[in-house]
């Protein structure tokens, strides 16, 4: 083999263990792209969109979330788009940790969003804190 093509053989290893390692890392980003809600007064900020209390007309806990015809970025943790939530006729706008139970439905004017913390209690304290502040 001449000496040509052998760095030619090492530079083209080189660019796709470099294609395979920048790939990882993006996926990675995407799992930790989901942000923590923040409650004030009178909003809550879910993904950097920012709802009125007031506007909220249902909460409601989920134990369990199946996902279908809908779109956004998926991944081995995370689910962050626009789905039918457990077979409904519409679309809500989901940012979820797809393994942690429960998730929290919160019905607007506008939207349906379905959304959870990356844990169990930061989730059940949101949740009775929406309770609260929506009665």
């Amino acid at each position: 083999m001449s000496k040509e093509k052998k760095y030619g053989l090492i530079f083209t290893l080189i660019i796709f263990v470099g294609i395979g390692l920048s790939i990882n890392f993006l996926f990675k980003q995407m799992d930790s792209k989901l942000t923590s809600i923040i409650i004030d007064d009178d909003s809550i900020k879910i993904m950097n969109s920012t709802y009125n209390i007031e506007d909220i007309t249902d909460v409601e806990l989920l134990n369990k979330v199946i996902l279908s015809g809908g779109s956004g970025s998926n991944t081995p943790n995370t689910n962050n788009g626009y789905y039918k939530v457990n077979g409904d006729n519409f679309k809500s706008k989901v940012c979820i940790y797809n393994k942690v139970s429960p998730f929290i439905r919160l019905t607007t004017k506008d939207l349906v969003i379905v959304f959870n913390e990356d844990n169990s209690d930061k989730t059940n304290e949101i949740y009775n804190e929406l309770i609260e502040l929506t009665r």
